[in-house]
C-alpha cells in the first residue's frame, strides 16, 4: 500500500503549476497594456504544448467550439472568447505527469481520481486570471467530463445545469481526441466519430450541440484534414 502511495503521488507535479505562477506573475509585471489577455492565453497554449499537446488539437478544439457556437446563435464576441478559452481549458493537465498520458495499459483507479483533478487543477489556475476568455476557460475546465444525463465528473451537474461553453467543448474534445491516435488506441475513422456522438446525445452530450454538429459534420471534417495536412507537411 505505502508504494502505491508513493507512485500516484508522483503522478502530480507541483514545480510545474510554481513554474507557471512565476511565469504569470512576470507577464503581469511586464505587461500593463490591453494586450496582456491574448499574450496570457499564448502562454497557457506554450505550456500545454509542452505537456505534451499538440498545436493541431488545440486549434481543431478552439475551432470546433466556435464553429458549433455560431451555429447555436451564441454570437460573434462570445464565439471568439469561447475560442480562445477552449484552447486553454485543459490547463490543469500540466500538473499531472506526462508519463500517464503514455500508459498503453488502463490507469489503476488510484491514477485515473488522480488524473480526473486536472478539472479542479485547471479550474484553480484560470479562475484569478480576471480576463473573460480566463473566467469562460476555468468554467470549461471544470466542466468539460461532466455529462447531460449527469453521469460525469467532478460534481455530477447534468443538463442546463452545466455552461453551455463546456456542453459545447465536451463534444469538440471528444472529436478531437477520436481523431488522433493514443496510447493503447488508433485513429477512428470519422463516420464511426460521428456516429458514436450522435449515439451519445442526451447521455454524455447536450442534444442541441448534437444537433449543429450534425449539421456542421462537414465543415468540422475539413478543418480536421486540414490540420492534420498541414502537421504532416511540417
Amino acid at each position: 500500500m505505502q508504494t502505491r502511495n508513493k507512485k500516484n503521488l508522483n503522478i502530480i507535479k507541483i514545480d510545474n503549476k510554481k513554474s507557471l505562477e512565476e511565469k504569470l506573475y512576470q507577464l503581469r509585471y511586464d505587461n500593463t497594456d490591453a494586450s496582456i489577455e491574448e499574450k496570457m492565453v499564448e502562454m497557457f497554449v506554450a505550456e500545454l504544448v509542452a505537456h505534451g499537446k499538440e498545436c493541431t488539437q488545440l486549434h481543431q478544439i478552439s475551432q470546433m467550439s466556435k464553429i458549433l457556437a455560431q451555429s447555436l446563435g451564441l454570437g460573434a464576441k462570445y464565439s471568439h472568447t469561447l475560442e480562445r478559452a477552449a484552447s486553454i481549458y485543459d490547463i490543469g493537465n500540466i500538473v499531472i505527469s506526462r508519463e500517464v498520458y503514455k500508459k498503453e495499459d488502463k490507469l489503476s483507479f488510484e491514477e485515473f481520481n488522480i488524473v480526473k483533478s486536472h478539472t479542479t487543477l485547471g479550474y484553480e489556475i484560470l479562475k484569478f486570471q480576471g480576463f473573460p476568455s480566463t473566467d469562460l476557460g476555468a468554467i470549461i475546465a471544470s466542466e468539460h467530463h461532466e455529462w447531460w444525463d449527469g453521469g460525469g465528473y467532478p460534481q455530477q451537474k447534468k443538463e442546463e445545469q452545466i455552461d453551455i461553453a463546456s456542453r459545447i467543448v465536451a463534444v469538440a474534445d471528444t472529436v478531437g481526441a477520436l481523431f488522433r491516435k493514443r496510447p493503447g488506441r488508433a485513429v477512428w475513422q470519422y463516420d464511426k466519430i460521428v456516429e458514436y456522438v450522435e449515439k451519445r446525445s442526451g447521455i454524455q452530450f447536450d442534444p442541441n450541440v448534437v444537433d449543429v454538429f450534425l449539421i456542421n459534420q462537414e465543415i468540422i471534417y475539413t478543418l480536421l484534414c486540414e490540420d492534420i495536412e498541414v502537421k504532416s507537411s511540417q
